[in-house]
């Protein structure tokens, strides 16, 4: 029902179409859009990176989603490669709205901390209300393991991890990949502030 209520209202080329949700027989349901294609998780580890145009037209058109969506009072809240599809056009989809959170809805809670720890914001991390700034973080976190073949933040165990993602910097990407423009450094230092 979360689901139908924030995307169920999104209308974009990029974002995947929610028909109908609700309850039969006391089984939930979900009617959606049929996306076939493949995940950009597909594309996140080496030597199956993304050829830089394609990711860059790629994201773009999912930042244009969220831009939409953001426009329209819903966040995403767990923007992460799974979610995110090219489909067999070429056509990029944006993916389970399941929590989202509708910015306006009265029903605010600031101590849930919900989302894929990986991709999390520091705000939600630590259980603030998060707002379209949360999924350009997220997507920051995307493009770097996209370009990179690695996600910015690791480690040994959950605590440690989501106090990286906190506290300490994003690596440099010449340090892992020396080729790539320095656009995508500072497009990267943007996405990801901490802030």
């Amino acid at each position: 029902e979360r689901e139908f209520r924030s995307a169920g209202t999104l209308t974009h080329p990029n974002i995947v179409t929610i028909y109908d949700a609700g309850e039969q027989d006391e089984l939930g349901y979900i009617a959606m859009e049929l996306v076939e294609g493949q995940s950009l998780k597909e594309w996140s580890r080496k030597p199956n990176l993304m050829p830089l145009p394609e990711l860059v037209h790629t994201l773009a058109s999912v930042a244009d989603a969220l831009d939409y969506a953001h426009q329209q009072g819903v966040v995403h809240r767990d923007i992460k490669p799974a979610n995110i599809m090219i489909t067999k056009e070429r056509l990029v989809k944006v993916m389970d709205f399941g929590i989202a959170k509708v910015v306006s809805s009265s029903k605010t809670q600031t101590d849930v901390v919900l989302g894929t720890p990986t991709y999390m914001s520091p705000e939600q991390i630590a259980g603030k209300k998060v707002d379209g700034r949360s999924d350009v973080f997220s997507l920051g976190v995307v493009l770097f393991e996209l370009l990179t073949g690695q996600p910015p933040f690791t480690a040994d165990n959950l605590s440690a991890l989501l106090f990286a993602i906190a506290h300490h910097p994003h690596p440099d990407l010449q340090s892992l990949r020396h080729e790539l423009p320095p656009m995508f450094q500072e497009v990267i230092n943007r996405a990801m502030q901490k802030e």
